[in-house]
This record gives C-alpha cells, structure tokens and sequence, in this order.
C-alpha cells in the first residue's frame, strides 16, 4: 500500500506550479473580454494539473529504465530510487493521472468546443513521449521545446478559450516569459547533468551547445523573460502592472551567479530548485500584476 506521502511526493508537488501558474494567467487574461465561469477553470486547472503529474511519473520510470536516474541521483522524485514505489506502480499511476486529464478535456470539449482537443491532444502525446520509446523528446534535444510548448504556450491559449469560446493569438506573444522560465528550469537540469547524460547517450541542448554554450542559453532564457514582459507592456500588450513580476529579479540574479561560476552537480541542483522558484515567483507577481492593471 503506497502511503498519501509517498504518493504526493512521486507527483513533485513542487514542479506542478508549472501547469498551475499559466492556466491562472491564462484566465486573468479572459477577463479582459468576459467574466470567469468559476467551473471550467477548475476543470481547466485539474486537467492541467494531472496531464503534469502523469507526465512527471512517467518521466520517472522511463528515467529508470533508460539509466537517467541511478541510486543516489539527484532524481526529482527518488520514489523508485528509495523503493518507496516499483517502477510498474509509478508508470501506472502516471497513466491513471493521464487517462483523468483526458476524461477532463473531453469534459472540457463537450463544454466549450472541440479546439480544447487541438490543445489537450498534442500535450497528452508530448507528455507521455517526452521520455517515452526510443525517440523520447527529452532524450533527443526537443525537451526544452516540448516543455515551454506545452506548460508554457498551449496552457495559456487553452485556458483563455474555455472562458472566452475564442483564440486570441496575442496570447502566445503574452505566454512567452513564462514559457522562457519553464524551458530554463529544464536548461539548469540539463546544466546539473550535463555530463551524467553523455554516459547514457542522452542528447539534450545543453549537451549539444557544450558548457559555454550551455550557459549561454540559460542566461538568455533568464534574462529573456524578463525582456520579453518588458516589450509585452511597452507594445501596451499587458499593462504596466505586470512589470511588478521585476521583483522576482534577485531570484533570477542568484540562480545565474550559481550557474555561471560553477559545474558541482550539487550547487547546479541548489540552481535548478531556485529556478523552479523563481517561475513561481515571477508567475504569481504578473498574474497580480495583470490582474490590477486590467481591473482599475
């Protein structure tokens, strides 16, 4: 019998701010058009929420059995590592969280329309095959991609329509910061491991890129979310309300400073879960800020 603790803990409870935060902006977003139908975004945000976690499990047991996650990795989870779960009951979870967020989104396209499925289908095959088969998305290069598509564009564009029955392009432009954040936290993962991956043939961009590069690309993720929001108000796309997500800076600013001076595995971590922090962060200040700015 799995514990509750055991079996929070194998859904990383602290990751699911990123399914969480875009599906909230999303629907502070609608507001500028409609009022919030309080039902549908808690089926829109349990949806959400559930494609996550079965997307964290089964990340977990293909990790597993690929070799990613060895006895004392610094694995998200370690439910498999610490024998708390087998890697069947991980894997089976994941698809009963899976197989609940598709229940939801057919609710959800019973409810709204059938585009909610354009939305739901893709992010329920990049889920389960970004770890999934040989050609798993995140062992190929395509992890950071796939993550910043799914969590960071497609929640956003997908939250907006259930409220408002209409797809306002202008939110893909509008989901951008927080979809640079999600593919950071991805990128300081990919930093942390940089080298364990080369010994199971794990390609990701920072492998590809080499340190240097590597580093690179997370800065400008980084510092690219906080540029984007800044062209975002000053195109008068969000107002200027949303600028008070520039007091997560220090976060971002310590997170580099980590990233950029060291390669111990251990620091990196201590980098990816203040990178994770400052999604949450940035996300709860321009929801905040958003939702004032469209308000007054």
């Amino acid at each position: 019998m799995i514990s509750p603790k055991v079996f929070l803990a194998s859904t990383r409870p602290f990751s699911l701010t990123a399914s969480i935060i875009p599906v909230i902006f999303g629907t502070i977003l609608a507001l500028q058009s409609t009022s919030i139908h309080w039902g549908l975004f808690v089926l829109t945000l349990l949806g959400a929420v559930f494609m996550q976690c079965g997307t964290n499990l089964v990340n977990d047991y293909y990790d597993h059995v690929k070799g990613a996650d060895q006895p004392g990795s610094l694995s998200p989870s370690g439910v498999i590592d610490r024998g708390e779960m087998t890697p069947k009951q991980v894997h089976i979870t994941g698809l009963i969280f899976f197989a609940l967020g598709s229940i939801i989104g057919l609710v959800l396209a019973g409810l709204t329309g059938r585009f909610i499925l354009y939305i739901g289908i893709p992010s329920l095959l990049i889920g389960y095959f970004y770890t999934a088969t040989r050609y798993a998305l995140a062992y190929n290069g395509f992890g950071e991609f796939a993550s910043g598509t799914t969590l960071g564009v497609l929640a956003v564009i997908g939250s907006f329509y259930v409220q408002t029955l209409a797809v306002d392009w202008g939110t893909v432009l509008m989901a951008l910061p927080n979809a640079f954040l999600i593919m950071a936290i991805l990128q300081a993962n990919n930093l942390r491991d940089i080298d364990s991956d080369k010994l199971i043939n794990k390609i990701t961009v920072a492998g590809l890129l080499g340190r240097t590069g590597a580093r690179v690309e997370y800065l400008i993720l980084m510092i690219g979310a906080y540029v984007l929001l800044l062209i975002l108000v000053a195109i008068s796309m969000l107002p200027i309300w949303s600028l008070l997500a520039f007091l997560s800076l220090p976060v971002a600013i310590k997170a580099l400073s980590i990233s950029l001076r060291t390669w111990d595995p251990k620091e990196l971590n201590t980098s990816l879960g203040l990178t994770a922090m400052l999604h949450l962060g940035f996300g709860i200040l321009l929801c905040i800020g958003t939702l004032i700015g469209i308000s007054i």
